[in-house]
């Protein structure tokens, strides 16, 4: 009778075995994918650590050439204002009082102007 049974009890441990083999690869693949996504998480926490400090140092960068850009209009136009004074001013005029009267008017028209815009900028 125990003879009789000696196959099914094979047959069951093998198919214990192959049970547990599979649970064991399942196990095992399941780890390794938990794995593959965690390395996956910090690569992409790294690449999100990285676009933000590119992006701090263009807004900077942005910001610095805005500034640059500016005070070099500034500074074009603080020269253009004094050459225009140097060169068109009445008290450096030579000529009549008329003459003297007009571009004092004129000067002063032109001057204006500039201060209206160097206000606005």
């Amino acid at each position: 009778m125990a003879a009789d049974l000696l196959p099914y009890a094979v047959l069951v441990g093998l198919l214990l075995l192959g049970v547990s083999i599979y649970l064991l690869a399942s196990c095992s693949r399941e780890a390794e994918l938990k794995q593959a996504l965690r390395k996956c998480e910090i690569a992409l926490e790294e690449a999100e650590r990285s676009r933000q400090s590119v992006a701090r140092l263009h807004a900077g960068e942005v910001r610095r050439l805005k500034t640059a850009r500016h005070a070099s209009q500034d500074a074009k136009f603080r020269d253009a204002k004094s050459t225009f004074a140097r060169l068109f001013h009445p008290d450096l005029a030579k000529g009549d009082a008329r003459e003297h009267a007009i571009r004092t008017e004129v000067f002063k028209q032109f001057w204006e102007e500039l201060e209206r815009i160097e206000r606005r900028t």
